[in-house]
């Protein structure tokens, strides 16, 4: 049993005739009884009573023809769904990012890529950057985007966008700390992100060489950058963080950057996928969108 054997039979149904159902085949007579035949043989039923150039169906053959008519839709169904899934028109995107990529990056663009592509829905994980890569090595994910890009060969990276990790302070400014570049960070209690976040790890990158604290321990390590922009609010301490995490409290005059050699860093966001898969049509889309120069 085929699917032009069963097509071949509801066009014998329709058009109550093999010489009619072979004209609107574009078919010859005889291949049309051909597929009636073999159709009949696989089933090991008659399908079809001939009467004087007529045909009506038997009860085995109205049986086949509803099960017939529910095949031929849902392959064309099937096909439809695959084509606009291949123009991106439908579909899902999982993406795992980053705090900041997730919160500043992306809502602009996931935005675009929803009113291009209304048909995709999005998934959005939120952790930091470790985390991001093992969803993505997992399959949980099929894109993720990370505030620095590893060494992993598994993983293929592209720059995404770019940020400013600066040190702040609350204001009033309790801790009196000189804003001419010369601060002294070992009196100060530090609010740090946990292990795996690329804040962290530029953080620890600018202890060690501009202020001669490798060794120094964060007094309080959070779990996210809300945290940390939150205990520096209370007075907790100065903490190291992205500029587009405090772009409205430096507007508003709650919080100042306290200049320190080797500030700010610039950073370069990426996304990354798994090397040599084959990213969905929703994925491509948004790359076109994140990446235009790709």
């Amino acid at each position: 049993m085929d699917l032009d054997q069963l097509r071949t039979l509801l066009a014998v149904v329709e058009h109550g005739s093999f010489t009619r159902a072979a004209t609107a085949l574009g078919l010859s007579q005889s291949t049309v009884s051909a597929h009636i035949k073999l159709l009949e043989s696989d089933v090991g039923a008659q399908l079809l009573d001939r009467d004087r150039g007529r045909v009506e169906l038997t009860s085995q053959g109205a049986i086949l023809v509803g099960y017939a008519r529910q095949i031929l839709t849902l392959r064309q169904q099937a096909l439809s769904h695959l084509h606009a899934e291949r123009s991106g028109v439908v579909g899902q995107l999982a993406i795992t990012a980053s705090t900041i990529g997730a919160e500043h990056l992306l809502p602009p663009l996931l935005a675009a890529l929803r009113h291009s592509h209304r048909g995709v829905a999005v998934r959005l994980e939120v952790g930091n950057s470790r985390g991001a890569l093992a969803s993505l090595a997992q399959r949980t994910c099929e894109l993720a985007v990370v505030g620095r890009a590893s060494g992993d060969r598994r993983f293929e990276f592209r720059p995404f966008g770019a940020d400013e990790i600066v040190l702040v302070g609350p204001l009033p400014d309790r801790y009196q700390l000189p804003l001419d570049g010369t601060a002294n960070l070992r009196e100060v209690p530090i609010v740090g992100r946990g292990e795996g976040s690329g804040t962290r790890a530029a953080t620890e990158m600018l202890l060690a060489e501009h202020c001669g604290l490798a060794e120094r321990p964060l007094d309080i390590e959070v779990g996210s950058t809300e945290s940390a922009k939150r205990c520096v609010l209370h007075g907790l301490g100065v903490t190291f963080i992205s500029r587009f995490a405090v772009a409205d409290e430096l507007l508003a005059g709650r919080m100042q950057v306290i200049p320190l050699r080797g500030t700010p860093v610039a950073r370069t966001f990426h996304v990354a996928w798994l090397r040599g898969a084959t990213l969905s049509p929703a994925a491509e889309a948004f790359l076109k969108l994140a990446l235009p120069s790709a």
